[in-house]
C-alpha cells in the first residue's frame, strides 16, 4: 500500500506546485506558482503526523527529530523529483514544508531569466551574488549559470549545498558536489577542502557567516569564479550585509575586497501573476561591476549606486523600478503587488 505522503507527493507535482505544506489542523496546501492554494481535503489530524512523515525521515533524521524537535533534508522521489522537506515540532504537533525541484537543471531562459547572467557566469574569475528573499528562486537562477558554465566551457564545478538540491551531469564539465552537514559539517570545511582540489568554480549554497564570506572573497582573488546567495534585497544592501560580517575596524579592508573582486549582484523577486495556473514573474535587479561601481563600493558611497546603474544600463545594469516598471506592461502579472512595491521605492 503505498504511503499517504507519496499521494500528497504525486498531486502536488500533477499540479506543477513549488511547495506542500503539511500541519495538523489543516488539508494539505499547496504553492502554485507564488498562490497559496487549500486543497478541500479533510484536515489533518494531529496523532496521524509521525508515522506520515516517517517515510521520507531516515534513522539520522528522526534522531534529529527527536533530539532538536526539527530535521531536513532531500529526498529523491522516483525520477519525479527531488523534494526538499523540513519537519518540526509545532503547537499542534508535527508538521512539514516540502520544496519540489525538478531533476532537469533550467536554464537561464527557461526561467525567464535575462540573458545578460550567461555572460556573467562565463566571467573566468570574480564573485557573483544571487540575493532574495526565501522562496524567490536563488537556487535555480544559480543552477541556471552553473549550466550555462556547463554547457560552454570545460571546468572543474564544485558545489557545496545543504541538502544538495540539483544534481549536475557532465557535458563540457566536470562536478564535485559536497553536502555540508552531511559529507562535511561546515560550509569553512568545504571550502577550504574545495581549494585543494584545483576548482575553477566554486558554488556555494548561502554565506551565512564571517568565515565563508571571508574564504569567498578569497578564492575570487585567486582566480575562481565564486556564485553565492544571501537573503538580501538589492544591490546596497547586499553589500552593507556582507561587510557587516566583520568588525567594523575590518570594514574598510572589506569594502576594498568586495570592489575588486565582484562581478555582479544579481536580486530577485517572485511576482505572482493573476492565474496560479500561470509560472510567475521575476522583478530583479542586476548590478554588473564597473569601475565608477567599484569606486563607490570602496568609497561607502551605498547611495549612488542606483544613479550609478542607471548610467551603466547599456552595459547590462538594470535596476529594480526599472523592472517593475516593465512588468506594469504585463497584464498577466499582479498589478497590485507591482504598484505597490513601485510605492514602496519612491517612498
Amino acid at each position: 500500500m503505498k504511503p499517504k505522503i507519496f499521494t500528497y507527493f504525486d498531486q502536488a507535482i500533477e499540479l506543477g506546485a513549488s511547495d506542500l505544506t503539511l500541519k495538523p489542523g489543516s488539508p494539505p496546501s499547496y504553492r502554485m506558482n507564488g498562490h497559496l492554494v487549500i486543497s478541500e481535503e479533510d484536515a489533518l489530524a494531529p496523532q496521524e503526523m509521525y508515522d506520515l512523515f516517517l517515510p521520507v525521515i531516515d534513522i539520522k533524521r528522526q534522531e534529529s527529530l527527536h533530539g532538536t524537535f526539527e530535521c531536513y533534508s532531500m529526498y529523491p522521489y522516483k525520477r519525479k523529483a527531488r523534494i526538499r522537506f523540513y519537519v518540526f515540532q509545532q503547537r499542534e504537533g508535527y508538521a512539514g514544508s516540502f520544496r519540489f525541484i525538478n531533476n532537469a537543471v533550467p536554464t537561464i531562459r527557461e526561467l525567464g531569466l535575462p540573458d545578460e547572467l550567461e555572460t556573467q557566469a562565463l566571467k573566468p574569475r570574480g564573485l557573483f551574488l544571487v540575493t532574495g528573499p526565501a522562496g524567490s528562486g536563488k537556487s535555480h537562477t544559480m543552477a541556471a549559470m552553473v549550466q550555462a558554465i556547463n554547457k560552454r566551457f570545460a571546468r572543474h564545478i564544485i558545489t557545496m549545498e545543504n541538502p544538495i538540491e540539483f544534481v549536475f551531469s557532465r557535458v563540457q564539465s566536470i562536478f564535485t558536489q559536497i553536502e555540508v552537514g552531511t559529507s562535511i559539517p561546515t560550509y569553512q570545511e568545504a571550502m577550504t577542502n574545495a581549494l585543494r582540489e584545483d576548482p575553477d568554480v566554486m558554488m556555494i549554497g548561502e554565506m551565512r557567516d564571517q568565515k565563508t564570506v571571508e574564504m569567498a572573497l578569497v578564492a575570487s582573488e585567486t582566480g575562481h569564479f565564486v556564485l553565492s546567495t544571501l537573503p538580501t534585497i538589492g544591490a546596497a544592501p547586499t553589500i552593507e550585509r556582507i561587510v557587516s560580517f566583520f568588525p567594523v575596524d575590518k570594514h574598510d579592508e572589506v569594502r576594498l575586497q568586495v570592489s575588486l573582486n565582484l562581478v555582479g549582484i544579481f536580486s530577485q523577486l517572485l511576482i505572482p501573476r493573476v492565474s496560479p495556473q500561470q509560472r510567475g514573474s521575476i522583478a530583479y535587479e542586476l548590478l554588473i561591476a564597473n569601475s565608477a561601481i567599484r569606486t563607490l563600493i570602496r568609497d561607502k558611497k551605498y547611495s549612488q549606486l542606483t544613479s550609478q546603474m542607471l548610467m551603466a544600463r547599456r552595459e547590462g545594469c538594470v535596476t529594480l523600478k526599472d523592472s517593475l516598471t516593465k512588468l506594469l506592461r504585463d497584464e498577466t502579472a499582479n498589478q497590485e503587488l507591482v504598484r505597490a512595491m513601485l510605492q514602496e521605492i519612491v517612498e
